[in-house]
């Protein structure tokens, strides 16, 4: 970690000589102390999101051989995921998200499923018909979302998530929590008498 720190040093040191060289900038970063702290500080935030932010998930499976078939036919889960650098922090991101409105048009096909308990399940289908990478729909890859604990298929991040599957060519199924989605809740929870 010397090594890494001392040449990061050394860089921003000779960077920041080079600007100040070669470009003219007024102000507190044309000085060669505000460039260099502005350096350093980037410098620093890179070495922090490339060792600390952007990381392999977590694999948790209840058993050694749905762990091996999840490795095995879905290779996301041993990517490295990079989050975007701006705003990496998962906490921020849940609360800058009611500011992206754009929300993307999707058609859905709505199947509901009967439960054991009495109840419905809403799936809401879009099947990408239109795909190209994968025109069978046999063999299309199908993306399961699970919106948020009070979300549905009309969220705006779940939109988004379907765009990008559309690009890809692969299908999407939304799983909509009871009661959330329009459908009637048909059962009611029986709450335990103490």
């Amino acid at each position: 970690m010397m090594s890494l720190d001392l040449n990061l040093h050394v860089l921003t040191k000779e960077l920041s000589v080079y600007l100040e060289n070669q470009v003219r900038v007024g102000g507190f970063l044309g000085s060669g102390v505000g460039l260099a702290l502005a350096l350093g500080f980037g410098a620093a935030y890179a070495c922090y999101y490339w060792t600390s932010v952007a990381k392999k998930p977590t694999l948790v499976s209840g058993g050694k051989k749905f762990y091996e078939f999840l490795k095995e036919n879905c290779p996301v889960v041993t990517e490295t995921y990079y989050p975007p650098f701006w705003c990496w922090e998962s906490r921020v991101q849940t609360l800058l998200r009611p500011f992206v409105t754009a929300k993307p048009w999707v058609f859905y096909r709505n199947e509901l499923i009967r439960a054991p308990d009495g109840g419905q399940i809403s799936l809401d289908w879009f099947d990408n018909e239109d795909s190209l990478s994968h025109p069978d729909s046999s063999t299309r890859p199908t993306v399961l979302l699970l919106p948020g604990l009070t979300g549905t298929s009309r969220e705006s991040y779940i939109l988004h998530m379907i765009q990008q599957s559309r690009e890809l060519g692969y299908r999407c199924v939304v799983f909509n929590n009871r009661g959330v989605s329009g459908e009637k809740l048909l059962v009611r929870m029986r709450l335990p008498v103490l």
